[in-house]
């Protein structure tokens, strides 16, 4: 049986040539008289009549919504055309909502039934048919196989039995429609298998639905994929509530824009640092969005259909960092663990494409080549298949060139990547001749090519919070116009010259405006609040004092980053480095007199007294990246990481005097050298020290272990499902850690002479912290109190999207 409809005249079908009447008489209860059945025996529904019917469908459905009422029952058979129009019928099933045993009998009848399809099971929604809770989107799901019928002629799911016809609505998509792309969207979606992905009321649905019938054909939006993304936008009324997409139902598509924001999942934060973790992507075709957010349940790299309510965390991502798409929006490239990895978003694990230590953005071409930037050195290219990265610039050191980053692939073989130094600023250069650049801007901060759909090409970059752009020509390299500010504030990580900002290929632009701030917080055992400390401030790695009445923090500030101290009780601060160079992960001596910390290029250990007097001075001189992790209990031991080209991060030891001087004739030792990255390492709190808590990713992702001090042996793995940043509880009989979902960890220790025996690691409380690449707390010596740097709500804005962003470039654009 296809379609069931009522109608009450014969007038009423004029021009449905596909439909055979026949006549009924029924009295109906409700007044409405007698009325003649109208069966659909072959074919489908003229698109415009099918849509006309689904718009009053819907208006009735919102009626009923609006008074708290869901159907629970929408099918072609209680669907009543009449004079006056659409009227629904049979609300038995609406006085009540089953509770989930009458549903899950339902169910079970339904399925011992001898394969006889009962009347409504082709409509019902995947979670009547799970005996979940349903509410309006259940409607709107049997909306859409209705829809479905009347555009198609036959039923979305079918099946010979009535165990195959629920398992196609649990599992299954039905047959794609023969229709504008635009309109397949809504109808789709209006299926989705989770309520959350359907759209969340009648009414968002109607405007989607009238939006796609006014877009450009299904050709049209394959010849421009811009109206590939407006048609997606429609859908994105149900996500973004009060967005009003039905006051843009019939613009001019080259002077009107829209603005709108996209949230971070459920208890999570989007994350940007200058640590290597975090960042923002967004597809050429302008349709998904890839970001990185952290927070209590989740972190790594999300995948977000901006046609869909909720993001979808890709397994494996952990630390992910600068994502870039592929060229046919498949895949997503990102580095983390040391590696540039790649994953397709459509299922499966991330895969390694070649070392890659500290990117710093990358570029993937359509002839499937990457080119990517790291912290100190120039481009370099790969094969996105996989293999080893071979140079593609040099680094300028007469000019005072640090690094070339943030590279991006331009029409016709060329590059764009921006110059960190005291030249820094925007090149442009052929891939066949990488050496013959062409200066194209005097920026402290990366720049973005981006088609706009208008068919003109832009720059865009940062002045100062804003950003501008203007147009330029990819082949020749030049400019046309004025600059002309597109969206402020836009943030940027100015010590990185990376701001934060994607654009798709048809005038889409998605950016943050988050400005990183956070501050410093005490929280008890069980994440009670005790107090803040000191002000807001672009904070990274920190340490608390031995004594607890100051904190040596990281703060980015003016493009540099530099060492402050803080006092606890006063929250009075100091700057203690000033110079040109990243200054980071500070540690104290055990008598608090004197620091260490990581500077210069490479990065290299510096001491420095902690009072601020006199300059800092160099500890080591390697050309290997170095940062400080420990000061042994007794003065004498400095821990640190270095990064060793190939072989990843090693923990090794520096023998010094307690003031922090090197010993004479004391060289650097390796303590734990391995085909892993170890780091984060920490002394026990014997004087000397005996053991050394670290983490490593030996097991593919990291976790925390102690081993013995001075020879490693005897390793003890502490953490059960992943763990990072330990740290020794009072006397040594306690380690701290961060789970991976963001939560403080602490296992009981027995410590015998050659042995280590751990509990069962216990959760104290979710940190309200975001793991940015640096540890987010520190502890008190007695273990009872937590410092821990806390994210202001400034720091965890939206991401705001424009569409048709080149509007704003021309004068009486309208804005909505």
């Amino acid at each position: 049986m296809g379609l069931f409809l009522y109608s009450e005249a014969v007038s009423r079908t004029t021009g449905l040539s596909k439909l055979i009447l026949v006549t009924i008489s029924l009295q109906i209860i409700t007044g409405i008289g007698t009325v003649h059945a109208m069966y659909l025996i072959k074919g489908p529904l003229p698109i415009n009549q099918a849509v006309e019917y689904a718009g009053q469908i819907l208006e009735a459905l919102d009626a009923a919504h609006r008074k708290g009422i869901t159907h629970r029952d929408l099918k072609p058979a209680n669907i009543l055309v009449t004079k006056q129009g659409i009227k629904l019928l049979d609300f038995g099933l609406a006085k009540r909502t089953a509770p989930p045993r009458e549903a899950e009998a339902t169910l079970t009848q339904a399925l011992t039934s001898k394969g006889q399809i009962l009347g409504t099971l082709q409509y019902m929604s995947p979670e009547q048919l799970q005996g979940k809770e349903t509410d309006a989107r259940s409607d709107l799901f049997s909306f859409g196989c209705v829809l479905y019928e009347m555009l198609t002629g036959h039923r979305a799911f079918e099946g010979e039995s009535t165990a195959s016809v629920i398992a196609a609505i649990l599992e299954r998509q039905p047959a794609p429609l023969t229709v504008a792309s635009s309109l397949e969207r809504v109808v789709r979606r209006a299926m989705a298998k989770d309520p959350d992905q359907r759209f969340q009321t009648a009414r968002d649905l109607k405007a989607a639905l009238t939006w796609a019938m006014e877009q450009p054909s299904a050709a049209v939006a394959r010849a421009n994929p811009r109206w590939h993304w407006i048609a997606a936008l429609a859908l994105l009324v149900g996500t973004l509530g009060g967005w009003g997409i039905s006051q843009f139902l019939h613009p001019p598509a080259d002077d009107r824009m829209f603005r709108l924001q996209i949230t971070p999942p459920e208890g999570s934060r989007f994350v940007f640092s200058t640590n290597s973790v975090g960042g923002i992507a967004l597809s050429p075709d302008g349709l998904t969005a890839a970001y990185v957010a952290s927070g209590q349940t989740k972190t790594g790299l999300w995948i977000h259909p901006l046609n869909g309510t909720t993001g979808r965390l890709i397994a494996g991502t952990e630390g992910a960092a600068y994502p870039f798409w592929s060229p046919d929006n498949k895949s997503v490239a990102f580095f983390a663990r040391r590696k540039l990895q790649r994953v397709d978003i459509a299922g499966g694990l991330p895969v390694a494409i070649c070392d890659a230590a500290d990117g710093r953005g990358g570029t993937w071409s359509n002839d499937g080549q990457i080119l990517f930037g790291t912290i100190a050195s120039g481009l370099f290219r790969v094969p996105a298949s996989g293999g080893t990265p071979s140079p593609t610039t040099k680094l300028d050191a007469s000019t005072g060139e640090r690094a070339h980053r943030w590279p991006q692939v331009l029409p016709g073989g060329h590059f764009l990547y921006w110059v960190q130094g005291a030249k820094a600023g925007i090149y442009a250069a052929s891939l066949a001749k990488p050496g013959e650049r062409t200066r194209l801007l005097t920026t402290e901060g990366s720049a973005l090519y981006a088609p706009g759909g208008d068919g003109k090409s832009y720059l865009l970059w940062p002045r100062g919070g804003t950003l501008v752009a203007q147009e330029f020509n990819p082949d020749t390299f030049k400019f046309a116009g004025e600059p002309h500010p597109v969206a402020e504030p836009v943030s940027m990580i100015g010590i990185l010259g990376q701001m934060n900002v994607a654009a798709s290929m048809f005038g889409v632009l998605l950016y943050s405006a988050s400005n990183f701030s956070s501050q410093f917080a005490w929280l008890d055992r069980v994440g009670k609040p005790l107090g803040m400390v000191g002000e807001p401030g672009e904070y990274n790695g920190f340490r608390l004092s031995p004594d607890g009445h100051r904190i040596l923090a990281s703060r980015t500030s003016s493009g540099t980053i530099d060492l402050w101290r803080l006092e606890v009780e006063r929250g009075v601060a100091s700057r203690l480095t000033a110079n040109s160079q990243v200054n980071t992960y500070p540690v104290w001596s055990p008598d608090g007199q004197t620091i260490v910390f990581r500077s210069g290029v490479p990065s290299n250990l510096f001491r420095k007294e902690s009072s601020g007097a006199g300059d800092e001075q160099r500890l080591t001189q390697s050309s290997n990246a170095q940062s400080p992790l420990d000061w042994s209990r007794d003065g004498r031991l400095v821990l640190y990481h270095e990064l060793t080209p190939g072989a990843g991060l090693d923990l090794w030891v520096l023998p010094v005097t307690p003031h922090g001087d090197p010993l004479p004739h004391a060289k650097p030792q390796p303590y734990l050298r391995t085909p892993f990255n170890e780091t984060g390492g920490r002394f026990s709190p014997d004087a000397p020290p005996r053991w050394v808590a670290y983490q490593s990713d030996e097991t593919g992702r990291y976790e925390v272990y102690i081993q013995a001090y001075p020879e490693p042996r005897g390793k003890f793995q502490i953490s059960t499902n992943g763990g990072r940043y330990p740290q020794w509880g009072a006397g040594g009989r306690e380690l701290f850690y961060v789970s991976p979902d963001n939560k403080l960890m602490a296992a009981s220790l027995t410590i015998g002479a050659e042995s280590v025996e751990p509990s069962v690691p216990r959760e104290l409380f979710p940190l309200p912290a975001l793991d940015i690449g640096w540890s987010p707390y520190d502890a008190t010596s007695d273990g009872q109190r937590f410092l821990v740097r806390a994210a202001t709500a400034q720091a965890s804005q939206p991401l705001n999207v424009i569409v048709n962003w080149p509007a704003l470039l021309k004068k009486g654009a309208s804005v909505q």
